[in-house]
């Protein structure tokens, strides 16, 4: 009975933490829709935030490079000099989750894309963005109402109010599995 409690407790909390993304995303704002995706802003939300980096499919790198050949690796997190970016796949295959928190204290503009590459062949790049203040994060969900999975890439830049940039390294990425 203990062997069983240590396999399936793992099982419950992911399962509590896709429901949580899930009740929170009920919070955002709709900001383009169409007959494929749906794009809602959370704005700069730490409660949805905090929930998308401490996913347990946020599989952290902390440079964003692999050391054994100085290859670019997949992750769902990075954390790199410009700050740390995250993308997670809802349990339903249906949405991905992103944030993004530029290591700054300015305030900032964040303009970025999520790449959707459909097992299937189809693609679809996706434009996300928002705005954030004092080290704060900015995070959102691309939302497909088909998808026969595939893989969603989290690319884009932080323009801080100093000039400054923050780019999200290579490699953010995850899978979401057919519905």
């Amino acid at each position: 009975m203990l062997f069983s409690l240590v396999l399936v407790t793992p099982a419950f909390a992911n399962e509590q933490d896709n429901q949580e993304l899930e009740r929170l995303s009920q919070t955002g704002k709709v900001i383009y829709k169409d007959d494929e995706i749906t794009v809602i802003s959370f704005g700069n939300d730490s409660e949805i935030s905090n929930a998308i980096f401490n996913h347990p499919n946020s599989v952290v790198n902390e440079n964003g490079i692999s050391s054994s050949d100085n290859i670019i690796m997949p992750f769902s997190s990075v954390t790199g000099p410009g700050g740390r970016a995250s993308i997670v796949a809802g349990d339903s295959g249906r949405i991905v989750y992103w944030s993004v928190k530029p290591a700054t204290a300015w305030p900032y503009h964040f303009s970025g894309l999520v790449k959707l590459r459909f097992y299937s062949g189809f693609k679809r790049d996706v434009v996300v963005g928002g705005m954030g203040a004092l080290g704060s994060t900015v995070s959102g969900a691309v939302s497909m109402n088909k998808n026969n999975g595939g893989v969603a890439y989290l690319s884009g830049t932080a323009y801080a109010l100093s000039g400054s940039r923050y780019r999200v390294l290579p490699g953010v990425s995850t899978t979401f599995r057919p519905n």
